[in-house]
């Protein structure tokens, strides 16, 4: 885990959305391509990409709407792996989504107009954001392993040899003092 100082980096940006694109699609194509295998469809494109597969009439559409939401909790995952900060969340879920967006209406040749479609498409924004944002503050909220051994080495409290935990805590209070005095 790495946290980073709050220097705008376009060259990280942009490779974050790439990265996270690039798995969205990874995934969401794996989880379909499962759904047509079981189902016994035809392995398409369309399914991923035209607008007009996403629809409340066959039994496919409901079933490719469950393998949005279920790729929308997936690319949570994603989120926690590539963006790891809870505030960033948001704004990668849609990120993501609106390129989807531009991809579908190309490939569809036109904005998609049906009401499912729209429906699936914020819904899994929401999952994808809320999912993404609670597992990036799960992994925030981790204590901070504070020890003389090295890169995480000894946690406070931690027994063993070589001064662990009394020394740790000890020296977090020397820290903290010094800090309050300046």
């Amino acid at each position: 885990m790495s946290y980073r100082t709050s220097v705008f980096d376009p060259a990280l940006v942009v490779g974050q959305i790439v990265c996270l694109q690039s798995a969205h699609y990874i995934s969401l194509s794996f989880v379909v391509v499962t759904l047509e295998l079981l189902t016994g469809s035809r392995i398409t494109l369309n399914h991923i990409l035209h607008a007009s597969e996403l629809r409340t009439g066959t039994v496919m559409g409901w079933s490719l709407a469950a393998a949005f939401f279920l790729n929308a909790a997936v690319s949570a995952y994603f989120l926690l792996l590539i963006v790891q900060r809870a505030k960033l969340c948001l704004d990668f879920a849609a990120t993501v989504h609106f390129f989807h967006l531009i991809l579908t209406s190309l490939y569809s040749g036109g904005v998609p107009s049906s009401f499912f479609w729209w429906l699936v498409f914020v819904g899994c924004i929401v999952v994808m954001a809320l999912a993404g944002e609670y597992l990036c503050m799960q992994r925030e909220l981790l204590p901070i392993m504070v020890g003389s051994k090295g890169r995480g080495g000894g946690a406070a409290g931690s027994s063993g040899g070589g001064g662990g935990g009394a020394g740790n805590a000890i020296e977090l209070q020397r820290l903290t003092r010094e800090v309050e005095e300046h």
